[in-house]
């Protein structure tokens, strides 16, 4: 599959999930991430061998954006590594679990390893009503509402830099691409745009990212309330089921968990790079 196929959403990306096992659900849940963020935050996969890939950022340098799966012998660590070195990356390789973490210690000593959790929730039975705090867009590139919150994420000065060098760029520059309809939220209170969240509907089910609040608006419950409010927007539009990727042990795990969201996958990204 080239990448310019990912561009165009075809041939990757489940209308349904369905997890009978580890494996599966590990995979299903790749594929539906790349056929998610295709054309946006992710431009294409190449394939290598053994069935080895390697997902790809042009905008956005981050490891979670840009890395290797399916690694577990040196010839795929060699192709692996010089796919992402052909893109200015450093290395990374996403292991679905504790054996591929240690079939890749074998061939390298990772810099940091980046434990993840990827989880699917079901959209509650009661139906989305707008009340005025929530305003829908269903565009591929987000309004100036949602940039003005996602862009505010952190109170970090290199953390906002960052992010409107490399996600903002991408999010605007997204293109329609068939059988994939987006949806973005922000959520408004007394001072304005919050928070806010994306949907990528897809068949019956959906992702569910780039869930921010507002560095100054955090800790009450916002981030949990557009969560919820774009859990039962999909329930709307047809979904029965969300899925989630997340780090490991932070803030956006304990939202998606009051939420509702389960952990599915545990995967791990090694890096070989500590940045």
């Amino acid at each position: 599959m080239q990448p310019e196929h990912i561009a165009r959403g075809e041939g990757v990306g489940p209308g349904h999930l369905t997890m009978r096992d580890g494996d599966h659900a590990f995979e299903a849940l790749r594929d539906a991430h790349v056929a998610a963020l295709a054309g946006s935050l992710i431009d294409g996969v190449a394939h290598g061998p053994g069935g080895a890939g390697y997902v790809w950022s042009r905008s956005v340098p981050d490891p979670a954006l840009n890395f290797a799966y399916g690694v577990r012998r040196p010839d795929q660590f060699a192709w692996a590594g010089a796919a992402a070195l052909g893109r200015a990356r450093a290395p990374a390789f996403l292991a679905r679990d504790a054996e591929e973490v240690a079939l890749l210690r074998a061939l390298f000593e990772p810099a940091i390893l980046r434990p993840a959790r990827w989880m699917m929730a079901r959209p509650p039975p009661a139906p989305f009503t707008a009340d005025g705090a929530v305003a829908l867009q269903a565009t591929p590139a987000p309004g100036p509402d949602f940039e003005g919150v996602f862009a505010n994420l952190s109170d970090d000065p290199a953390v906002r830099t960052h992010l409107r060098r490399t996600h903002l760029p991408a999010l605007r520059a997204a293109k329609a691409r068939p059988g994939l309809a987006p949806l973005h939220l922000v959520l408004r209170d007394a001072t304005g745009p919050a928070a806010c969240a994306s949907l990528y509907l897809r068949g019956d089910t959906a992702g569910l990212y780039n869930v921010a609040t507002r560095f100054d608006r955090q800790r009450r419950g916002l981030g949990t309330a557009v969560t919820v409010a774009a859990l039962r927007a999909a329930r709307a539009r047809g979904v029965v089921q969300v899925f989630l990727h997340c780090p490991a042990g932070g803030g956006l795990e304990a939202l998606a968990v009051r939420a509702g969201f389960r952990t599915v996958c545990a995967p791990i990204l090694l890096c070989t790079s500590p940045s």
